[in-house]
């Protein structure tokens, strides 16, 4: 198989032209914004933070969303996106922080350093 040959600056300008003259006419949907990720981290926390806590149903909710998001795929392919793996980081987190805790109650501990915590996780971070 050839490899594909890189597109000149000519090239990319007229392909530039004619996305903005569809989209101009509607054929193309506007260029979507790009996603402040801090911002929008910090919306989700202080929402999270400040609901409702006489509700007892928090954890259905949470699953459910957490099912969702680990269902998600890419929009042209269906390819599993990088929102579906770090949910499935954090599910696999939340496992292995128990296992930590069940090891310091098994052996006597109620307090740990940072680092050992670390250290046992560590493999889900750089997965």
């Amino acid at each position: 198989m050839a490899k594909r040959k890189r597109m000149t600056a000519r090239e990319k300008k007229c392909k530039a032209e004619w996305k903005k003259r569809m989209q101009e006419e509607g054929i193309l949907p506007p260029d979507k914004p790009k996603l402040n990720r801090k911002k929008y981290i910090e919306e989700a926390q202080e929402e999270w933070n400040g609901r409702d806590t006489e509700c007892y149903v928090w954890d259905a909710y949470l699953m459910e969303a957490i099912s969702i998001m680990l269902s998600r795929t890419e929009r042209n392919s269906l390819r599993v996106s990088l929102e579906a793996v770090g949910v499935a980081k954090a599910l696999k987190m939340a496992l292995r922080l128990r296992q930590f805790y069940e090891k310091l109650k098994e052996e006597g501990r109620d307090r740990y350093k940072v680092y050992e915590q670390y250290e046992f996780i560590r493999d889900i971070f750089e997965a």
